[in-house]
């Protein structure tokens, strides 16, 4: 099951050359509380610190030496949380007589934030075990090493560079007729062309007039506006501009709109106009070209394109009314997604191009049933599920468990109740619960006044690995609506707290 704040990704060893000596690294993924940092003794027996000063600011890709010191013999571990959560340990049971300084010296690397540096000097070699213990809960070194340890913490800020931005639009060059219809495609990506989604684009233009001042960018990165020209002839510009964001770079885009008499205008358009599918689903989409004055043009070709889905064909030619149309088959999607389903008419000699697209919004599939999962967790301090009902009684409390979550606290007799629907029967199941508490305090599941079994509670700090399971069978499932009770038991004054229920198939 997920662990929250600690994720161990990987554990790499491997010896290299640093100062003349071998090196071991450790790769973990801990997020270290800010509370948690700032409550780990500086002691006078050893000390770390930077080259520019503790809180100075680094930019990604600086070098940094990083000095240590001991008053006394020993083995030093040196530690370091990095912003985005990774944890590396730069010198591992480093033996280092006392008085002698030494350095480590790296490039700085993102996330931007902060990041943290904590150094352990101890009497004989760290396990692996009890560093990793450390890792997870420095501020609490005496219940591992005891009195045989000393700590110091230094931090820095690492600054991220801002990302430039590319921002194109399409047609770039173009000739209509006068108070004829276009749209435009604006496209915005990173400088290494990673494109960029949800950000806001501005359009303004020289002459005549736009549908809307200000669109968002798709998956793809793309954006796309209708440019109404003027009555008269002339040349205009369209300019669509990205205002940048906190690490984005603006960027701008222009393009030129010759306003003549040359080529006959013409009018695309879909129905629907804008529909929601099931994934898989499958309909028709038709289009309608027709010049200025609304007649039909026969024997067009008109092309089609969409991001995600089947299309039944690339390209379709209009009939006698002016019609095409095509087949789309929806793709399934884990989550409900918006795409745009884009038909183009070229132009010729003598007629312009015109283009119309459609939003199809396809609805996530429904999961199969061996992959349902269902929850109750109170981790944030307010409790989230995704079931159809929760009730309980007792009160939500902090400071049980090593990674500073909120728990349900719940006295002997109070209840937990959790309403959920499978979509099936299940053949078998398994409950995993966290479960901390005073001792010989547990809690009592019934699935559907079935019994589960009964949970004790662990007396120490919650940690990640500390989850219990409880099995059950295709009997103890509803079609329908099924309710999972859990209930405190124990003392009269003890007391059971409740961090995380879940529920898998």
């Amino acid at each position: 099951m997920q662990r929250r704040g600690l994720v161990v990704l990987a554990v790499v060893l491997f010896v290299g050359s640093m100062m003349g000596l071998a090196r071991a690294e450790v790769l973990l993924r801990f997020t270290l509380h800010p509370q948690v940092y700032i409550s780990i003794p500086r002691s006078v027996d050893v000390s770390v610190s930077v080259d520019r000063g503790e809180g100075a600011t680094y930019d990604i890709g600086d070098p940094i030496t990083i000095r240590f010191r001991a008053t006394r013999d020993g083995y030093v571990n040196l530690i370091d949380y990095l912003p985005g959560g990774d944890v590396q340990v730069l010198v591992r049971n480093r033996f280092v007589r006392a008085g002698i300084s030494e350095t480590y010296s790296k490039s700085v690397t993102g996330p931007g934030g902060t990041e943290r540096l904590v150094v352990l000097l101890t009497r004989d070699p760290v396990s692996d075990r009890d560093l990793e213990r450390f890792i997870q809960a420095p501020h609490q070194a005496d219940r591992i090493f005891h009195a045989q340890y000393a700590t110091d913490r230094t931090h820095f800020q690492v600054a991220a560079r801002m990302e430039g931005t590319v921002l194109t639009l399409e047609p770039q060059t173009v000739q209509i007729g006068p108070s004829s219809a276009l749209v435009f495609t604006a496209s915005l990506s990173t400088a290494s062309g990673q494109p960029l989604e949800g950000q806001e684009l501005v359009w303004s233009t020289s002459d005549g007039s736009l549908a809307t001042a200000r669109t968002v960018t798709d998956a793809r990165g793309m954006s796309r506006n209708t440019f109404y020209a003027p009555a008269f002839s002339g040349t205009v510009t369209v300019e669509v501009r990205f205002l940048g964001g906190v690490r984005l770079a603006p960027s701008s885009a222009v393009a030129t709109v010759e306003v003549g008499q040359r080529i006959v205008e013409t009018y695309l358009s879909l129905e629907p106009a804008k529909t929601v599918l099931a994934s898989g689903e499958r309909i028709r989409v038709v289009a309608y070209l027709r010049d200025r004055e609304g007649r039909a043009l026969a024997g067009r070709t008109i092309e089609w394109e969409v991001p995600q889905g089947t299309l039944s064909a690339t390209s379709s030619v209009t009939d006698t009314s002016g019609r095409a149309w095509v087949f789309y088959t929806a793709p399934r999607v884990a989550t409900t997604r918006d795409f745009d389903l884009v038909a183009r008419f070229p132009g010729s000699a003598q007629y312009a191009p015109s283009e119309a697209f459609v939003t199809l919004t396809v609805e996530q599939a429904r999961p199969m049933l061996s992959e349902a999962l269902f929850f109750v967790d109170f981790s944030s301090g307010s409790p989230k599920h995704n079931g159809s009902r929760l009730s309980y009684q007792g009160k939500v409390v902090s400071g049980f468990s090593v990674n500073d979550v909120s728990l349900l606290e719940m006295r002997r007799g109070e209840v937990l109740e959790f309403y959920f629907s499978p979509g099936g029967v299940p053949e078998e199941g398994a409950v995993y619960l966290w479960v901390q508490g005073d001792p010989n305090t547990r809690v009592q599941v019934t699935l559907n006044g079935k019994d589960l079994g009964t949970v004790p509670a662990v007396t120490g700090l919650l940690a990640p690995g500390t989850e219990q399971r409880l099995l059950a069978v295709a009997g103890d499932f509803l079609e329908g609506t099924n309710i999972l009770r859990i209930t405190a038991e124990g003392p009269a004054r003890g007391v059971v707290r409740l961090q995380r229920v879940v529920v898998v198939f």
